[in-house]
């Protein structure tokens, strides 16, 4: 089954082409363009690059969050559009666990950090499962401080490999709290990349080959959410005290 998978959930634009769990072709943009300004262009040139037709599709996955909000957005509603058009079933698979095959058959503790803003990461922890041949979370999706969840790191009784966009602007104090037992791998390695969605959605799909509902995975509420919520609070509050007159 031939299959395309989109990952908009960071600056860097994934785009792969997979058939039975392999990678046929990908692409990776990490420039300052938009998503929206990447993804079509990029996916006419993937198609033609391996010869394959939009029709020749059996499924799409998509990789649903956490990450930014905008991404995130333009992703699933690409992926949806695609799929409404080419009455194709729908996928979708998180970022971390999409991350954690960069850690394909090694022993260390995986730990996917992607950069959420205002000094948290969202992040997991995962070691690679011998018996299955796939990444297993032991830790679940969260949004933390770095400070604290390195502290939860270095309880880990073996080495950890750090992957993902906030591995190269938080290098130093990785290594500052962690020492010789962080692996930090290069940034072509460590980014998100269409090979590792293209894994995960096949193994997704396996378990799901109907397809399924795709929504966005959000961690914590985006700052217009945030805003909304304190407007409505101050509003509600200040009718209380109306009514309360």
């Amino acid at each position: 089954m031939k299959y395309l998978t989109i990952d908009t959930t960071t600056k860097v634009t994934a785009l792969g082409l997979g058939e039975e769990g392999k990678l046929v072709a990908e692409g990776f943009l990490h420039t300052t363009k938009t998503h929206s300004e990447r993804l079509i262009p990029m996916l006419d040139q993937l198609l033609g690059a391996a010869a394959w037709k939009l029709q020749d599709l059996d499924f799409i996955g998509v990789v649903r969050g956490p990450g930014s909000f905008t991404g995130i957005r333009i992703g699933i509603a690409s992926a949806q559009g695609l799929a409404e058009v080419l009455r194709l079933p729908l996928i979708g698979v998180l970022s971390l666990d999409a991350l954690a095959w960069t850690g394909y058959g090694r022993s260390e503790a995986i730990v996917p950090i992607l950069d959420a803003r205002k000094n948290e990461w969202y992040t997991a922890g995962y070691f690679w499962d011998v018996s299955s041949g796939r990444p297993d979370c032991r830790v679940q999706p969260q949004a933390i401080e770095p400070k604290r969840w390195l502290e939860e790191c270095a309880r880990i009784d073996r080495p950890v490999m750090f992957v993902g966009d906030a591995v190269s602007r938080y290098q130093e104090l990785i290594l500052e709290k962690m020492g010789e037992r962080a692996v930090i791998l290069p940034d072509y390695l460590v980014l998100p990349r269409a090979a590792y969605a293209v894994k995960e959605v096949w193994q997704r799909w396996c378990e799901k080959p109907q397809g399924e509902s795709v929504e966005p995975f959000y961690l914590r509420l985006s700052e217009a959410e945030v805003t909304w919520a304190k407007k409505e609070e101050a509003r509600l509050k200040k009718n209380g005290e109306h009514r309360d007159e």
